[in-house]
């Protein structure tokens, strides 16, 4: 049944109306980045917020920045929802998303007051005003999801593709993963989201935390995705201690503490239960009659005698642990402490399936069957742990699936760092499973790896570089062919830090002994490093590699492309040259405008560099790196993937195709049904 309006609210919702065009959408989105350009980039700053709780938030987060906002105004919601959408896919990018949300929009604006082929002004048939700007509208929406489909995706397959970088390499038919490719990406990563003084040990916290998950015949994809998807399990934060007492468990952390403890050597076989097993006299909600008291008397007995007799039955078969998701009745707790069996009851649903999905048993309920042994476990030890001043269980096991379960514990001096922390760790997985998912846009396998930095072109990937070389940066020069000899990467050293971080051996766990020279990272002792040989250096004499032995084809994944704007540098003078030679005047025009508004992303790097050099000399300085690509360049630029950038263009398109549909918004009140 619908709500009854009279005529006078009818009119103060019309008095509420408000017209969008394009310098109204713009001045919304240029409120937000005013607010995030401050913090963009790896020199970026951070932003203070006070709550209403007195408590302080200090972050260059940006989609915790645009959450903490109070937003009024529907397009500026919008925009931050599209945002946290694109973090939800890429794990990162809110800043850039807005800062080339803002610029596109610009340049849109100049080009529709230049009137340069777009059809902005409406045509002259539609004699009202809002008609023509619907009409245009609607048409460059249109043009937009145009651009993208026919004009991004194959300037990334075209002109992109050759130059991608790849995390693998290819040796004797076995493709191995690059340790210090992966760590480069990851500090890439860190570079924008936490302190400068904690970025180096958290990128090789989460690439020791990567690499330990890995069985031998392990796939990639799925560990990550194993990860990115259990995250809020496999993580334990512990605030009020130092970032440095960061380290990595095998096994579960499970967020409970023993109900009943009863200490056991050796392996022990353990049960998941989703119901109470000491059964009481009725369900929930379901009354019962009783005769007398003494029919009561024999009720409880009965039930009593049941839960000893089930009790009884798990210590023959030697069940030491039961897991249960549901509280269980201190009838139970005192039968399982007779019987020396451990209990930890009321886990969360989502740790009972982690343990389930890692051990690949199925949880049982109560009456017991015969065979419920079936559906049992073996694990090597669970103990009580401390951290902080609380209690959990650790629980060490092994995984018949490719996931070899490990437990990350994150300190942090505070709560809100601690948090911090553990959000862009969590960022760091879901960047990585988008790294490692197929990227479709590239169709060419790439002729480049990162552990052999300095390429060995092709003569078709030179033959496509004749289109770039007019440009007025000169950008497109590094397509010319290298013939220097390669270099490892992780031969060369950046200044301060030890030989074991460089080779990809370090780790957030340790003896403070083994201290490097960078703050707040760790080396392994040598005991520690002959065991993480062992287990990760298959074949050859390089450390640093994982084997991967199974048949799925690896040409599309792990695509990474170097940073500091380099990408978007790149694309810029494919979508020139693309505009220069379409015939359609307004499919060029929006390659134009995306051409020039990519430009944003690497002149805000380039105003958070304290050098002299001016922006066309600081692209030509970007291009001469790309021209002798070798391991300091990559130190120097970092690593981003390339599906994250490919995923961030295709958001800014997505999102502005639906705002420039918006041509009014109408204030609605608030009516309470009665």
């Amino acid at each position: 049944m619908g709500l009854l309006i009279d005529g006078n609210e009818v009119a103060q919702m019309q008095s509420h109306t408000e017209h969008l065009n394009f310098g109204k959408i713009l001045q919304v989105a240029e409120s937000l980045e005013n607010i995030l350009h401050g913090c963009f980039g790896p020199e970026g700053g951070q932003v203070m917020f006070i709550k209403s709780t007195g408590d302080l938030l200090i972050t260059k987060d940006g989609k915790r920045i645009l959450e903490c906002l109070l937003l009024d105004h529907p397009v500026a919601r919008m925009i931050v929802n599209s945002a946290s959408r694109h973090y939800s896919i890429t794990g990162d990018g809110v800043k850039s998303f807005v800062l080339l949300l803002c610029a596109v929009l610009r340049e849109l604006q100049a080009t529709a007051d230049k009137n340069e082929g777009l059809l902005l002004s409406g045509k002259a048939t539609l004699k009202n005003q809002y008609q023509r700007q619907g009409h245009a509208s609607r048409r460059l929406s249109s043009l937009l999801l145009t651009f993208q489909s026919r004009v991004l995706d194959c300037l990334m397959a075209e002109h992109l593709s050759p130059h991608f970088l790849s995390v693998f390499s290819n040796a004797e038919g076995n493709l191995t993963l690059c340790r210090a490719c992966i760590q480069q990406t990851l500090g890439t990563f860190f570079s924008c989201r936490v302190g400068c003084n904690i970025q180096g040990f958290m990128s090789r916290l989460t690439c020791d935390y990567l690499y330990r998950c890995f069985q031998l015949t392990g796939e990639i994809p799925s560990v990550v995705r194993i990860v990115s998807k259990y995250f809020s399990e496999l993580v334990t934060e512990v605030p009020g201690v130092p970032v440095d007492n960061s380290r990595i468990l095998p096994g579960l952390i499970l967020h409970r503490t023993f109900s009943v403890h009863c200490p056991a050597e050796g392996e022990v076989r353990a049960l998941v239960v989703t119901e109470q097993i000491s059964q009481c006299l009725s369900q929930t909600d379901v009354g019962f009659v009783v005769s007398s008291d003494v029919q009561l008397l024999q009720s409880q007995l009965y039930l009593r005698q049941r839960t000893e007799h089930i009790v009884k039955l798990l210590q023959q078969k030697e069940i030491k642990i039961i897991f249960s998701s549901v509280k269980q009745h201190d009838i139970l707790l005192y039968y399982a402490k007779l019987c020396g069996i451990s209990v930890v009851d009321c886990i969360p649903s989502e740790e009972i399936d982690l343990l389930c999905m890692i051990t690949g048993v199925s949880p049982i309920s109560v009456p017991l069957s015969d065979n419920f042994l079936t559906q049992s476990f073996l694990a090597a030890s669970c103990k009580p742990i401390v951290f902080g001043c609380k209690k959990y269980v650790h629980l060490a096991l092994e995984s018949p699936l490719v996931f070899k379960p490990h437990s990350l514990v994150l300190c942090g001096p505070v709560k809100g760092l601690t948090e911090q922390l553990v959000s862009s760790f969590h960022g760091a997985f879901i960047m990585l499973t988008q790294l490692f998912q197929p990227f479709y846009a590239a169709q060419k396998e790439p002729s480049n790896n990162v552990d052999f930095c300095l390429r060995k072109q092709t003569e078709e990937q030179s033959g496509s570089s004749g289109g770039f070389q007019n440009d007025s940066v000169g950008f497109g020069s590094h397509l010319e062919n290298n013939n220097d000899q390669a270099v490892p990467m992780h031969l060369i050293l950046s200044k301060g830090e030890d030989p074991a971080c460089a080779s990809g051996e370090c780790s957030g766990v340790g003896p403070p002994s083994c201290i490097c020279q960078d703050t707040g990272s760790m080396c392994f002792n040598e005991a520690d490093r002959k065991r993480h040989q062992e287990l990760f250096t298959i074949h050859g004499n390089s450390s640093n590699s994982v084997v991967l032995t199974n048949n799925v084809s690896f040409s599309n994944i792990g695509l990474v492309f170097p940073g500091a704007g380099a990408f978007e540098l790149l694309l810029k003078d494919g979508l020139h040259m693309f505009a220069r030679t379409c015939q359609e005047a307004e499919l060029a025009s929006i390659c134009t405008v995306f051409g020039n508004a990519l430009l944003s992303i690497p002149g805000k790097i380039y105003k958070t560099k304290s050098g002299q050099f001016s922006f066309p000399l600081y692209c030509v300085e970007i291009n001469k790196k790309l021209k002798h690509l070798d391991s300091l360049s990559i130190a120097e630029m970092g690593l981003e993937p390339v599906s994250c950038k490919y995923q961030l263009l295709t958001s800014v398109v997505q999102c502005i195709s639906q705002l420039v549909t918006i041509n009014m918004v109408v204030g609605v009140k608030n009516i309470k049904p009665t």
